[in-house]
């Protein structure tokens, strides 16, 4: 089965032979099961290839999320420094953005300035080769993600309550960023589509949102659009008051999490967008038996009128670092008892 032309035509709208599914994001997850330590992907970009590779091609999985947990790389290409912790995905050793004229000067982004980038790049052409049959998605945070990053947290927060035009800014620069990395894979084909969480927007006021944050997101999910790729938009947290707005950024794919129920996003979406999630990834897809995971799979799918019409199976959020290997299989497992 070719699982990447399938995702494209559930994309779509087709009706799919079988019930999609993916392990949303598992990136620190896949390095811990591949052997890999993050800090040295710079170094040996095809040792990183061939490890996660060989893990994704030997899991029924038909979207591999590559790069997750390395969002925030292509800030180095504007003077951030990332910070490697063990196992935890890198960050910043300090904000690049600490009062407003520092975001002033920013308007343009050379990812060759970049070497974790560029070595990010070339594992993805390395598992884009070896992963020929799926359905590959670079993830890349949305826009007011990238401002708590870029930001020192007290002085954004101040912002987000007395200057709105800012937060307009530091969110384009966020788009910036995340458009650099997307023009450089889209144009060497080596992906079929982007995967943006923007969870930290459920932490801002609503008209914010709406005013300010999502017409950013609409502008990175056309930027990936016009490269032909496809946008899978993952949320989690408090979304519930968000929830209706959500097929308006253009994103293809919406993925849910566990805090709201899958028929009540299907019920404001239909037709719109394919719906993504939402089985609890804690309790059930890293701390669950057997049993407790095809329960927990067969109940979420219930609330879908017709699973295999603009819905992909996934877990409510990325998996836990320490997740079972057997229950990630038995998860993707289930998909096919709840499709029979």
């Amino acid at each position: 089965m070719d699982r990447r032309e399938l995702i494209r035509r559930v994309f779509q709208g087709e009706r799919s032979p079988r019930l999609p599914r993916a392990l949303y994001g598992a990136g620190r997850w896949a390095y811990r099961q591949a052997g890999l330590n993050i800090s040295g992907l710079a170094e040996d970009p095809a040792r990183f290839a061939e490890g996660l590779s060989r893990l994704f091609g030997g899991l029924d999985t038909d979207i591999v999320f590559a790069g997750s947990g390395l969002n925030t790389f292509p800030a180095e290409a504007i003077g951030g420094e990332l910070a490697f912790r063990g196992e935890e995905a890198p960050l910043l050793s300090f904000p690049i953005i600490q009062k407003t004229e520092d975001a002033q000067h920013l308007e343009k982004i050379d990812i060759s300035a970049s070497r974790h980038t560029l070595a990010l790049i070339e594992m993805i052409a390395g598992m884009r080769r070896l992963l020929p049959d799926r359905f590959l998605c670079v993830t890349t945070w949305g826009p007011f993600t990238w401002a708590m990053i870029l930001c020192e947290w007290n002085f954004l927060r101040d912002k987000t309550a007395t200057d709105w035009s800012f937060v307009q800014e530091v969110c384009g620069l966020g788009v910036r960023l995340s458009s650099a990395l997307i023009r450089q894979l889209a144009a060497r084909r080596l992906i079929d589509g982007i995967a943006v969480p923007d969870g930290a927007a459920t932490l801002i006021p609503m008209e914010l949102y709406r005013d300010v944050v999502l017409p950013c997101e609409r502008a990175l999910f056309e930027e990936a659009k016009s490269q032909g790729l496809r946008v899978i938009f993952h949320q989690c947290g408090d979304i519930r008051t968000q929830l209706a707005l959500y097929p308006e950024t253009g994103a293809d794919c919406i993925s849910i999490d566990a805090g709201v129920r899958l028929g009540e996003a299907y019920g404001l979406y239909r037709d719109r967008v394919t719906l993504a999630g939402n089985v609890d990834v804690i309790n059930t897809v890293f701390g669950g038996d057997p049993s407790q995971l095809c329960a927990a799979v067969t109940a979420s799918v219930a609330e879908i009128p017709d699973p295999f019409l603009r819905f992909v199976l996934m877990p409510s959020c990325d998996l836990p670092v320490d997740t079972p290997l057997r229950n990630a299989r038995e998860f993707l497992a289930c998909a096919d008892r709840v499709g029979r």
